[in-house]
């Protein structure tokens, strides 16, 4: 936790202290942490996993605003309402400090409140370059600059594996599309070349031009491509996957579908 976000601006002291006041909880993935209008009485600091923002309007529907990693805040500093829901969109840990103790730490502690002003600063910036870069768009476009904006700023692999840890439906309420729209963009970009698509839950940036290109970023121009043409079973391999139900999003099909030359099904840890 302390190598990103808020407190990879403290020091080990600073560090101790804060975690002497502070306690740390597991939860399992779908588990709401916070219920929009509900009062707030603590701040959370993710330690791993991801954490998602949702909206509930008055008709009932669910929009999913953010994302938020290891070393961002959960609950608004300030803010004894909160003013959306939170809920765990993987596995994750949190570690809480009661509100009152955590901003009596921002009063005494300039460093734990230029932090906070930092972390919360980048986690909004975050969410208006999202919502600036996501207009306009096509859906497959869309898709195409998520996956971009996935991948580590320095990779030397030549073919960057992303494993998708999203359920597909989270994914596509971030996207502003249907799951059914998701799948089929998904298929779309592994038939253009620009990923393959190993598993429902892991993708391959088999020609990284091509993906920018498809998101509508042209400033690289997209490597030569050598991709044949899909033989009939594969291509109903992947038209069998995306009319899959939502239902079953949370489970990966690994191994699913034709196998492939020189490709292997990356592990986990």
């Amino acid at each position: 936790m302390r190598s990103s976000g808020f407190c990879s601006a403290f020091d080990a002291e600073s560090l101790v202290e804060f975690s002497a006041h502070s306690s740390w909880k597991s939860y399992d993935r779908g588990t709401e942490i916070a219920t929009q209008g509900e009062p707030s009485d603590r701040v959370g600091v993710i330690a791993r996993g991801l954490v998602k923002v949702v909206m509930l309007t008055e008709r009932g529907e669910e929009h999913l605003l953010q994302i938020l990693r290891s070393g961002q805040l959960v609950g608004i500093p300030g803010s004894e309402t909160s003013g959306f829901a939170v809920e765990t969109a993987t596995d994750a840990d949190i570690c809480w400090m009661p509100r009152p103790i955590w901003e009596r730490f921002l009063r005494e502690r300039p460093q734990h409140f230029r932090a906070c002003l930092v972390t919360m600063t980048q986690q909004l910036e975050e969410l208006q370059l999202s919502v600036v870069k996501m207009r306009g768009r096509s859906t497959l476009e869309r898709v195409a600059l998520w996956l971009l904006q996935q991948l580590p700023q320095r990779s030397g692999e030549a073919a960057p594996v992303i494993r998708i840890e999203l359920t597909r439906r989270d994914l596509a309420s971030l996207l502003d599309m249907t799951v059914e729209t998701l799948c089929r963009s998904l298929r779309r970009l592994d038939e253009k070349g620009a990923i393959d698509l190993i598993t429902p839950d892991c993708a391959e940036i088999v020609d990284l031009g091509t993906l920018r290109l498809l998101a509508g970023d042209d400033a690289v121009p997209p490597r030569p491509s050598s991709v044949s043409a899909r033989p009939a079973e594969e291509r109903q391999f992947w038209q069998d996957w995306s009319d899959r139900p939502a239902g079953n999003d949370h489970h990966a099909v690994a191994g699913s579908g034709p196998a492939r030359k020189g490709r292997a099904t990356p592990t986990t840890h």
